[in-house]
């Protein structure tokens, strides 16, 4: 008989936010280890609609995409790396397998009990009314509210004007909150005065039009983007401050070397779409993605018997690291 007590293990997936890439790599291979030693089936997801979130507390964008998280009502768990608060689980890297099981299971209880439904808030319409206001005919800046905090993008010179100094809590509060976007013309010139006056920390744009991709696409692509074109990068972005992700540097080799549909960007650096939305957008925002005018030829899977033969000892090796790097026969 079995034990009608015992809760049935689920499947459930974790990620991790703002560390890099040996962080990410160290918890794929503790997962592999712990099978069968938590209450539920654990995997490792790039996406942020996983079970449980772990995040580097140093990194803005880290910040900013788990207050966007736990504002969306959502069931999920997050770690931070660290905490003043003694009583609250941290996880860091490197990550130690006992603990990581003390927080998986601590994770499984708290799922266990939160609600299955929740009320998904639209967030992709900042994205979209930023990229509208940055791309306005006659439009020399855009005007920019967040709470208390206001600032202006100057549009010939990509700078961003700001009421007071942006460090990491100011800019994860201003991608977490309601922000207003309005595009200012050379007639408004009692606006552009007022915002010159109050506004006099001046940083690059490209940290905040990267930020505001990542963090408020939730996956949809700009209405100007179509995902059936091919795009690529016209230089490697400036992360500055905001930090990066361990798949935001695999797109960017990928779209550097050469023009790719989002799908076969999804396939080629094994993200799933929803993310390259962001990714894409992020781009997009900060002027990097420029459309590829020549066809792309479609990406055919190879059959199964190839697959086989290639998919063993070196072959397999050279096979995937062709993948990888998008590098044809």
């Amino acid at each position: 008989m079995t034990n009608a007590s015992v809760p049935t293990p689920r499947s459930r997936r974790i990620t991790c936010l703002g560390f890099d890439w040996r962080a990410e790599v160290s918890l794929k291979e503790t997962l592999a280890l712990l099978r069968g030693k938590t209450q539920d089936h654990w995997q490792y997801s790039d996406e942020l609609t996983a079970d449980v979130i772990v995040y580097e507390t140093r990194n803005t964008l880290a910040q900013a995409l788990v207050r966007r998280c736990q504002g969306d009502g959502a069931p999920r768990v997050f770690f931070p790396s660290s905490s003043e608060d003694e009583q609250e689980l941290t996880l860091r890297y490197p990550f130690g397998a006992s603990r990581l099981i003390g927080c998986l299971d601590h994770a499984s209880r708290q799922l266990a009990g939160a609600g299955a439904t929740y009320s998904e808030a639209d967030d992709s319409g900042l994205c979209q009314r930023l990229d509208e206001a940055l791309r306005t005919p006659g439009a020399v800046a855009v005007a920019l509210r967040a709470g208390d905090q206001t600032g202006w993008i100057r549009l010939p010179e990509q700078q961003l004007h700001w009421s007071q100094p942006l460090g990491l809590d100011e800019m994860a509060g201003l991608l977490a909150g309601e922000v207003s976007v309005q595009a200012l013309g050379l007639a408004d010139t009692a606006s552009l005065r007022r915002l010159a006056a109050s506004c006099t920390h001046v940083v690059p744009a490209e940290t905040l039009l990267w930020s505001v991709g990542i963090t408020r696409s939730r996956g949809h692509l700009l209405s100007r983007l179509d995902a059936t074109n091919a795009y690529r990068l016209r230089r490697w972005p400036n992360f500055g401050v905001i930090g990066r992700r361990a798949l935001d540097l695999r797109c960017c080799s990928l779209l550097m070397q050469r023009p790719l549909t989002p799908t076969h960007l999804s396939l080629l650096a094994g993200i799933p779409l929803g993310v390259i939305g962001g990714f894409l957008n992020a781009c997009a925002l900060a002027g990097l993605l420029e459309e590829s005018a020549a066809p792309v030829a479609e990406l055919s899977p190879a059959p199964a018997t190839t697959a086989a033969a290639t998919d063993s000892g070196l072959g397999g090796m050279l096979r995937r690291i062709r993948l990888a790097f998008a590098i044809t026969e």
